[in-house]
């Protein structure tokens, strides 16, 4: 599951049993999307919109792509979080678009009876914890994102968890025997 601009530039890193799942936010995503399955190469016009580098190819047939349903990512983004409406702007981003990890506890939510985590959240307070288990990126890049609120997330995140709407296993939202008031 990824945003054009999450979307992996390795082809090393996309295994031929892949399904990928793409999140399309704004316009320009679709257009990404439509030369990815075309093979065809993005417009340099049309790359000045999105705010890193994006995938040129991904080594997966028409077959093995999906997209995420736009009424999760607006029940998220809109609904949920209380992010403002995208508005047209040239250049500069607002912070209001929600991280694949949210979407994705919320599209599980729809799908499934009982939602756990597991080493999930965004911990300032810790800026050399690792941010993925699959990477060494650590917190301190979340404060960089230009495009994700996450304080506004945790705090949403820390409601779910405490209204029993998903379970924490780990504690790394909301922990019920730590000593930080915080948690």
């Amino acid at each position: 599951m990824a945003y054009p601009e999450s979307a992996t530039l390795s082809n090393l890193d996309y295994h031929h049993t892949d399904l990928f799942v793409a999140v399309l936010f704004k316009s320009v995503d679709f257009s990404w999307l439509q030369a990815i399955l075309k093979n065809e190469s993005l417009p340099l016009w049309i790359q000045l919109f999105f705010w890193k580098q994006v995938a040129d190819k991904i080594p997966l047939n028409s077959k093995q792509f999906r997209i995420l349903n736009p009424l999760i990512i607006k029940e998220t983004a809109f609904d949920l979080l209380g992010y403002p409406e995208p508005r047209r702007k040239w250049w500069d981003w607002d912070k209001n678009v929600p991280t694949l990890g949210i979407m994705a506890l919320i599209l599980a939510t729809h799908l499934c009876d009982e939602v756990s985590l597991a080493g999930f959240g965004y911990n300032l307070g810790q800026p050399d914890a690792r941010l993925h288990y699959f990477d060494n990126q650590c917190m301190t890049e979340m404060q960089k994102q230009y495009m994700h609120d996450v304080a506004e997330e945790t705090k949403f995140l820390k409601k779910l968890v405490r209204g029993g709407a998903v379970k924490d296993l780990t504690g790394g939202i909301h922990c019920e025997f730590c000593k930080d008031v915080n948690s």
